[in-house]
């Protein structure tokens, strides 16, 4: 009898440390599963951040080359303006000496056409202030060259040179177009900009509130932003409600 007690007595303690046993090792396990999803969560945290930081840096670099652009642009039609303004001087009577000095510009026969050149001789022509003739070319270009990585620029520009022929209505339309072609373009903040701008023209001055507030809410660290927040504060919206 007193055997069979021991043994019973035994077997029970056996039970318990094997429980007590087993009670630690889920412990353990439970802890382990929520180290690792703790891990798991800082590495989607980590990889989610880096993804953004990427798409922010990528559309700054897209923001910089447009403004880039625009920026040459403007210097462009400067220098344009100086050669004119040299070529008048020079061609006024008593300056036939420089005349006599010159040198002819050699003949190099028609451009090669291809996206780049066609694209550059658009913009040239706008620098030229041949608006119209700028914009009838990019949209030639547009025809041509749907597919080309220089498309979304050429759409900013018909737009501009419609804003620069004073049809500013045409110039809404066509930046509008600019939009939904590349709803995720580079552009898309200039697109705001000189809506707005034809807005103000117009003198529909809600609607150029509204569009300048958007431009500044959605794409806060662009140029076009900048100038939306020099131009808010120059017409002193009402900022109240």
């Amino acid at each position: 009898m007193r055997t069979t007690t021991h043994i019973i007595r035994i077997t029970t303690l056996s039970l318990c440390l094997l429980c007590s046993a087993c009670i630690q090792m889920q412990q353990q396990v439970d802890a382990n599963s929520r180290e690792l999803a703790q891990m798991r969560n800082q590495v989607s945290h980590l990889q989610a951040t880096t993804h953004n930081e990427i798409a922010q840096l990528r559309s700054e670099v897209q923001a910089l080359s447009g403004t880039l652009e625009e920026n040459n642009v403007v210097y462009g039609q400067e220098i344009n303006d100086i050669k004119k303004r040299l070529a008048n001087v020079t061609s006024m009577p008593g300056n036939s000496a420089l005349e006599a000095t010159g040198t002819a510009t050699p003949h190099t026969g028609a451009p090669v056409d291809n996206p780049q050149s066609h694209y550059d001789r658009a913009l040239q022509l706008y620098r030229d202030r041949d608006y119209e003739k700028s914009r009838v070319s990019f949209q030639t270009f547009l025809k041509q060259y749907r597919n080309s990585p220089l498309a979304q620029n050429a759409f900013f520009w018909i737009g501009m040179s419609l804003f620069q022929q004073k049809n500013y209505r045409d110039s809404i339309a066509a930046l509008e177009n600019l939009i939904k072609e590349f709803p995720q373009g580079s552009k898309i903040p200039d697109a705001y900009y000189w809506q707005a701008m034809s807005f103000i023209e117009l003198e529909e001055m809600l609607t150029a509130q509204i569009l300048l507030e958007t431009l500044m809410q959605t794409f806060p660290s662009s140029e076009a932003s900048q100038k939306a927040q020099v131009k808010y504060k120059e017409l002193k919206f009402d900022t109240s409600n």
